[in-house]
């Protein structure tokens, strides 16, 4: 995936040069704006004024389009490698995970997405990003109900898990990080809730926290089936990949590959 480090640099320049106003983007996750009105989980936030009518999909980040337009046919390659494994290997819920931050992992598991989303499947986004999370952020989304709520309050999944039929996907949220990332992992709340999405999804994709935050693979061997490794050239060495490999492995993670993107 190394040649999509150029179109990354130019959507994060349009992205730049266009950006919303703080007023128009909503709050980190993490970060609750106070005062904000609750808005149920499964609702996409209304369309500011001239943009296109509720009921298109997922407010996608520009890079995201970016990318399918300019290297499409690499993400429809990796969408073949991960159905290739879900038929061959049984791999249903693959984890995204890097060394570190800004190594482009979201990114890359939201373009992934699009790509397998075109196919007659139910495919999943699941926020697994404990310290960080940011995808409701970047599709526009406030819920209500986030996968934190579910594992650690006890409530409904249901309630959680955000459907846009115009995209062909279904997304798990967090709304704010989690205090203690092992015993979240570890426990038997997120253990029911990933049992119960490998049961009714034909692809889970989680985008996880990176691997050198503190996290152990250890916990989440009995979760996922396998992960995908993402790193930028520019921001991890060879060194760090293999000590990634020997943590994941160490962890009954099996490697389903390596993805490099931009730095």
């Amino acid at each position: 995936m190394r040649e999509v480090d150029e179109a990354l640099s130019r959507a994060f320049a349009i992205k730049g040069a266009s950006a919303p106003s703080a007023a128009e983007v909503p709050p980190a996750p993490h970060r609750p704006r106070k005062g904000s009105p609750a808005r149920p989980s499964r609702v996409f936030l209304p369309p500011a004024a001239g943009a296109e009518p509720a009921g298109r999909g997922l407010a996608w980040p520009e890079v995201v389009s970016v990318l399918e337009g300019e290297w499409g046919d690499r993400f429809l390659q990796m969408g073949d490698r991960v159905l290739e494994a879900r038929e061959k290997a049984g791999v249903r819920v693959l984890l995204f995970t890097s060394c570190h931050r800004a190594e482009g992992r979201s990114t890359l598991v939201l373009t992934l997405a699009r790509t397998l989303a075109r196919r007659p499947l139910r495919t999943l986004i699941v926020d697994a990003d404990l310290t960080g999370p940011m995808l409701a952020r970047s599709l526009g989304l406030r819920p209500e109900v986030g996968l934190d709520d579910v594992v650690e309050d006890g409530k409904p999944l249901d309630d959680a898990i955000i459907e846009s039929p115009a995209d062909n996907l279904w997304i798990l949220p967090m709304r704010s990080a989690v205090s203690r990332p092992r015993d979240f992992l570890a426990s038997a709340g997120w253990a029911c809730t990933m049992a119960r999405l490998r049961r009714e999804f034909d692809l889970v994709l989680v985008d996880g926290s990176p691997l050198f935050t503190g996290l152990s693979a250890a916990v989440l061997h009995s979760s996922v089936d396998a992960a995908v490794l993402v790193h930028s050239r520019d921001a991890t060495g060879g060194r760090s990949i293999l000590r990634a490999r020997e943590v994941l492995e160490g962890g009954g993670v099996p490697l389903l590959g390596l993805a490099e993107t931009f730095a």
